[in-house]
């Protein structure tokens, strides 16, 4: 649908605007039971409309018409939807068009002259992912501070209200010292449900991570939650490792796979020294993406993948699980409990056809590692 000689959306002076008359309507916001979303879809479409659109040609014209009958019966939620594919898609990878909330939308609006069919919402589907595509791959907009409040506080309205988090059980089992810190490492989208969950009670939570749609998003919900034992950190590890207190516990989840192995030492190694006397350092990880990067030759496997996701993953060695455990002891921890597992999963997560699952083998583990000098 798009190449550099023929993209869809453009930036040129004489382009035809992203937004017409009939688009903002938006009908499909009216009587919303979100209106901080609502405003929000307006707000963020009328900003792009400054400098964004379609060619002055009749191919131009016919995704422009298209693509505002998408704005005209849009839903709330359509923010989330670009946030995910934006900002988090390697976390929330299977993001698809609310067509049952669209649809339905459309034949409430008899003056929209159109019916819902297979076509019109292939075609809206096409134009929204290359939307979203051009604004992740163009820094101008991938780095814009008020696409990224838009969305963050989008995020954070909707999670705050519905208490639908992303992801469930984002509390691990906390040992080691209660008296000093804690922080997460790369929080990522469990941060919401860890401010939910968070004691007014209990010490300090550092919660880090190096995107500025997380962190901004996760201010904005600390503030609606009222907490005030949370710090939020944009934190680079390897590049601008935070100074704070000793540490009574660092939780790194789900992270260190994304990391050469040199680079998990660095890592280790600060852990170890950010750690007060008893501290534990507590990793849950997997090989799973290892495991999705070896079957890249598969043919029948990644025409199944979504597309743009194998692209997200870090090449490690095989043996991660390993070498990790290796590792964490020659830093200076002192392992304390490892348990791994072998896990076969079939999942529509990494698919880019709803509801076709794909089968996934990889090995789960659990580190507990305490500084004991």
């Amino acid at each position: 649908m798009n190449d550099a000689l023929h993209p869809v959306f453009v930036k040129n002076p004489d382009r035809l605007s992203l937004v017409t008359e009939y688009g903002n309507a938006y009908l499909g916001l009216q009587h919303s039971s979100s209106p901080e979303l609502a405003e929000r879809v307006r707000v963020f479409f009328d900003h792009l409309n400054l400098s964004l659109g379609f060619p002055p040609t009749a191919v131009g014209k016919e995704n422009q018409d298209c693509f505002n009958t998408l704005l005209r019966v849009a839903y709330p939620e359509l923010m989330l939807d670009l946030a995910d594919l934006i900002y988090v898609q390697h976390e929330r990878p299977a993001v698809f068009l609310n067509f049952d909330h669209i649809n339905l939308n459309l034949r409430k609006d008899r003056l929209s002259g159109q019916d819902p069919d297979q076509a019109l919402n292939k075609n809206m589907e096409l134009l929204f992912r290359e939307l979203t595509r051009t604004l992740k791959n163009d820094l101008k907009y991938f780095n814009d501070p008020k696409i990224i409040k838009l969305l963050s506080e989008s995020y954070s309205f909707y999670l705050f209200k519905t208490g639908n988090f992303p992801w469930d059980n984002t509390l691990p089992e906390f040992s080691g010292d209660r008296t000093h810190p804690i922080m997460d490492i790369a929080t990522g989208l469990t941060g919401f449900n860890m401010i939910h969950l968070w004691p007014a009670d209990g010490p300090t939570l550092f919660l880090t991570d190096n995107q500025p749609f997380i962190t901004e998003g996760l201010k904005h919900y600390k503030s609606l939650a009222r907490k005030r034992n949370i710090e939020i950190l944009n934190i680079e590890f390897g590049m601008n490792e935070p100074d704070v207190p000793p540490l009574g516990g660092i939780w790194a989840n789900k992270f260190l796979h994304h990391l050469q192995r040199k680079e998990r030492v660095q890592f280790l190694n600060w852990a170890f020294k950010s750690l007060a006397e008893g501290g534990v350092l507590q990793i849950l990880d997997t090989d799973l993406e290892y495991r999705i990067l070896r079957k890249e030759h598969d043919s029948d496997f990644k025409g199944k993948l979504i597309p743009g996701y194998l692209e997200t993953l870090v090449e490690i060695e095989g043996d991660f699980c390993e070498t990790l455990v290796k590792d964490t002891r020659q830093v200076g921890f002192k392992v304390t409990h490892f348990d791994f597992n072998s896990y076969h999963d079939e999942t529509d997560a990494y698919s880019q056809f709803p509801g076709e699952d794909i089968a996934i083998d990889f090995l789960g583990f659990e580190i507990v590692a305490e500084k004991t000098r």
